[in-house]
């Protein structure tokens, strides 16, 4: 004989068990000893964000949302998660054009003067015609706002184009060199994926809109979204990671100048799907990169670390792993390490909205 009441407590487990994230930006413990946030998706399309910490100990995130990438009016947006609380804010359209898309936003916070700038790419919207890429006319353009860790709503000042180079992208973060000038890794999509080349800007006054130093990233065809990391304090020696075009494998080169040259890439160990990936130095001083670990698909979406600083990569640990490939996909990720141990990642969720991810330290990647 059915014992309804157990029956009716298996479906509510079952369905709760298989019921989909609350996209509603509030910061909650997971089950793997994470937290996990779903952020609240002002589109239909969510993908290629950014998150990056302010001194005050809050966090800023930026992404692009619309229709479907490539599309007219496909916008960048921006939440902030206030230093304490667990809820981000509902994201605000901060860039967007008719009859373009916007792309790939790049947040940096300069320390210095308390301004956050806002970079991404934009491109003319798709077009039907046979043989016209988009990516051939994209630009990089630039926000700003100043005194934001003293602001209660950060505005930013109207987009401008910073980079009229046709095809010009970006995607990972800007390091501060020993000049104190930044180095703005940025990349060529225009064209073939053979033409498609990466390089390492120089701003040596601060102001985004004087000219730029090029220190091109040397044989870079088909490596493109440069990732710079610094693996010592101090030290000139600066490590790069690359996308592979060819989805192989992601690649590594050295400069031991402060990013003025750079030694001829080499394949890492590491697959790349020809998707995005990002790497950084934790406090320990070995390296984490976020990245898919295959030659295919998008997913799992995983976390390596290294102590040699890229050479080989002993731990790894799934974010995201699902048996079912129809629709899914978890990309583009991003990352750094919070003053108490924590890292911080945010990624595509299979279009749908953005993911805020953050392990309590290190030794989480290192467990099973």
């Amino acid at each position: 004989m059915i014992n309804f009441r157990d029956f009716f407590w298996f479906l509510i487990f079952a369905i709760t068990a298989n019921a989909d994230p609350k996209f509603d930006g509030v910061l909650r413990n997971a089950s793997d000893g994470t937290m996990e946030a779903y952020m609240i998706p002002p589109f239909a399309s969510n993908h290629a964000s950014f998150i990056e910490p302010l001194p005050n100990g809050d966090l800023v995130m930026a992404w692009f949302s619309g229709t479907s990438e490539g599309e007219s009016n496909v916008a960048i947006v921006f939440s902030q998660l206030k230093n304490n609380s667990d809820q981000w804010t509902k994201a605000q359209v901060v860039s967007q054009r008719k009859g373009y898309s916007n792309q790939n936003p790049v947040l940096f916070h300069d320390n210095k003067t308390d301004v956050l700038y806002l970079f991404h790419s934009q491109q003319e919207a798709k077009k039907a015609s046979a043989g016209i890429q988009s990516e051939d006319s994209a630009e990089i353009w630039v926000l700003s706002a100043k005194n934001v860790t003293n602001s209660t709503a950060i505005q930013f000042s109207p987009p401008r184009v910073m980079f009229k180079h046709k095809g010009s992208f970006d995607r990972n973060r800007v390091v501060v060199s020993l000049r104190n000038t930044w180095l703005y890794p940025m990349y060529y999509a225009g064209g073939s994926s053979k033409d498609q080349t990466s390089n390492l800007k120089e701003c040596v006054d601060h102001d985004v809109f004087s000219s730029w130093l090029d220190h091109p990233f040397t044989a870079s065809n088909y490596l493109v979204q440069p990732s710079v990391v610094r693996p010592k304090k101090g030290n000139p020696r600066l490590i790069v990671f690359f996308r592979d075009r060819r989805a192989q494998n992601v690649y590594r080169a050295e400069s031991p100048d402060d990013g003025k040259t750079w030694t001829r890439p080499s394949k890492t160990t590491l697959p790349n799907n020809n998707s995005g990936i990002e790497a950084s130095v934790l406090s320990s001083g070995n390296l984490a990169i976020v990245y898919n670990p295959t030659t295919k698909d998008r997913n799992p979406l995983s976390v390596s670390l290294s102590d040699d600083q890229g050479i080989t990569w002993k731990y790894t640990r799934n974010l995201e792993y699902t048996k079912s490939s129809n629709g899914v996909e978890f990309s583009y990720p991003t990352l750094f390490q919070d003053s108490s141990g924590r890292i911080h990642i945010s990624y595509t969720f299979n279009r749908q909205t953005i993911k805020h991810k953050v392990l309590p330290n290190e030794e989480w990647i290192m467990q099973k």
